[in-house]
């Protein structure tokens, strides 16, 4: 079980710096690729397997309906990510659940500006709207998500901290 989420957190520490290479490195260095490979065959392995699967299918919804996904590297991500769950296997689904997370990663996905800018920078509305679910004994939802951002967010820590912009 534990393995589920040491691939979300890996997971979320490479589309970081995926997106850091893209974004903020003009998408210069050729390593993008591979840990554009890595990330989408966790994100896939996750989909198929954890028991958190709904919500990483939503959010991979949700970016593209909210057309996020707009980087080669980022397709690439995405069609090994799918071509994974092929490979691997479609879980079920709750289709309630999936409504729910979609719903809610399609928001974390608009940018806010001004005074809302925070909630664009930690979108918080997966992660509140997965603390619920905690109730009802499906606490895996939010797990799953917080270690994904925590991966996520440990490479902006990094990045902030260690690495200087060029």
């Amino acid at each position: 079980m534990i393995t589920y989420y040491i691939v979300a957190f890996i997971a979320g520490f490479l589309v970081k710096i995926t997106d850091w290479i893209d974004d903020d490195r003009g998408g210069k260095d050729i390593i993008k690729y591979p840990f554009a490979i890595i990330y989408g065959i966790g994100i896939g392995y996750l989909i198929s397997t954890a028991p958190f699967a709904t919500i990483f299918i939503a959010a991979l919804f949700a970016q593209i309906f909210a057309r996020k996904i707009d980087t080669h590297t980022h397709m690439l991500g995405f069609f090994i990510a799918m071509i994974s769950v092929l490979f691997m296997g479609f879980p079920q689904i709750e289709i309630l659940y999936f409504v729910i997370f979609l719903i809610l990663a399609f928001l974390d996905e608009i940018e806010f500006v001004g005074r809302l800018k925070w909630i664009s920078d930690h979108r918080p509305f997966l992660k509140l709207g997965a603390l619920p679910f905690i109730l009802i004994g499906k606490w895996e939802f939010f797990a799953g998500i917080v270690t994904f951002d925590l991966g996520y967010h440990f490479f902006d820590w990094i990045q902030h901290s260690y690495i200087r912009k060029k």
